[in-house]
């Protein structure tokens, strides 16, 4: 029998103190550095103006103005020069005639800043994570690593997609009142092996409560029953799939329908698109219950995808003027996972659409606005009816699922 012990840290009862040391390193080095800036270009200095009073290099300028000036201290703290140049920076400004005693603190700032990366990290990429892992709503630093990931990813796990799609449709209920339905489409757009024997989940659907637990027994309805019943009860919407079909099969295990490509040839050559669709019959109830108190409707991401593209279709009957936020929880430790401790940062937001399909048009899958409009006309319901919310996150983590999250609005009285 094998055994894996965890390591025991070597301080276990000390605090994380890496915020702490870079804000106070932080405070002293945009002290000092405003300081110098200010002593001889007073006002509101541009990069050209510390550039040529100080004559020093217009990226060396933008940094030093950066570090003194950003309002997030972890921004500030990533373009902060390196030793080197923050060393250029100081003798430029003793030669401009700053005062010494400033130059001498700026220097011993700028060093305790610089013997950080040595206290909390072992190597410079480390250390630049852990600055931008604080920074707050950092679009730019996110994308970077997430677009690392996928390409690491493609190649771990042998395949990956230009766009990973969802799309639903929230209607009410006319057999069981205060419910509604919805309409789940899934795609696969661009799929693509880069290595042989790959079996890929096209995608995985569940419905469970507030706690997390699963509901067994919802009655699902492909959105084309004729492709369905062709296609082994995939629900398949063959239409806007690549031609000729893609070979999958359906599984059902513990509450959770899996539909999973079959391999196929690798590369460019053996790119295909699946799009599925089907209903879910009395989802839920458009209120508030003992057991249901937020709503959150979204979909799994398991596959390296350039894109996540999530459309919401709302009709305006539902739910009221609640407030939705876009969040994103880890599945490492359960496919259904709500917990704030599950919950990843993104800085992704809700987008309102209005109502319609008018603006339903993105770059990333032309003809977009007729597979929405395709949707609807499967459903026999008027687009005109519903409020469009769409979340477009590029470069999506895995194993993750991507949520719009609100409130359920209290039942009126009858």
């Amino acid at each position: 029998m094998t055994t894996f012990a965890t390591p025991t840290p070597s301080h276990p009862s000390a605090p994380n103190t890496f915020e702490a040391d870079t804000v106070q390193a932080l405070a002293m080095v945009r002290a000092t550095f405003s300081q110098l800036v200010e002593a001889k270009c007073p006002g509101n200095p541009s990069v050209s103006d510390i550039a040529d009073t100080f004559g020093i290099h217009r990226k060396l300028a933008w940094q030093v103005g950066k570090v003194a000036y950003s309002a997030d201290p972890f921004h500030a703290a990533k373009h902060m020069p390196s030793a080197k140049s923050t060393e250029v920076w100081l003798k430029a400004a003793a030669r401009a005639g700053c005062e010494t005693p400033v130059v001498e603190s700026a220097t011993a700032a700028a060093t305790r800043f610089h013997s950080l990366a040595a206290t909390h990290s072992r190597t410079e990429q480390e250390f630049e994570m852990l600055l931008e892992s604080c920074t707050r709503a950092d679009d730019a630093a996110h994308m970077k690593w997430r677009q690392q990931s996928f390409h690491g990813n493609s190649f771990v796990w042998g395949a990956h997609c230009k766009v990973l799609l969802s799309l639903s449709v929230l209607h009410p209920s006319a057999d069981k009142p205060h419910f509604f339905h919805i309409a789940q489409l899934r795609g696969l757009m661009g799929f693509r092996q880069t290595r042989q024997n790959v079996k890929w989940l096209v995608s995985a659907s569940v419905v469970a409560d507030d706690a997390a637990k699963a509901n067994t027994g919802l009655q699902r309805m492909p959105l084309d029953p004729a492709a369905a019943g062709e296609h082994g009860g995939v629900p398949v919407i063959p239409r806007f799939c690549s031609n000729p079909m893609p070979k999958f099969s359906r599984r059902v295990v513990g509450g959770m329908t899996y539909d999973e490509f079959v391999s196929g040839p690798i590369g460019q050559t053996g790119e295909r698109t699946l799009v599925t669709g089907e209903v879910i019959r009395n989802l839920g109830a458009a209120h508030a219950t003992e057991h249901d108190k937020v709503a959150h409707f979204g979909a799994s991401v398991r596959i390296p995808a350039e894109v996540f593209h999530y459309d919401m279709f709302v009709h305006r009957s539902l739910f009221g003027p609640v407030q939705r936020e876009l969040v994103m929880f880890s599945d490492l430790n359960s496919n259904i996972a709500f917990a704030p401790s599950d919950t990843l940062p993104i800085p992704e937001r809700v987008q309102d659409l209005g109502r319609g399909i008018g603006l339903a048009q993105t770059p990333d899958l032309p003809g977009y606005q007729e597979l929405a409009a395709s949707v609807f006309q499967l459903l026999g319901e008027n687009p005109d009816e519903y409020e469009l919310y769409r979340a477009r996150v590029a470069y999506p983590p895995m194993p993750t699922s991507v949520m719009f999250r609100h409130p359920l609005p209290e039942r009126a009285p009858e």
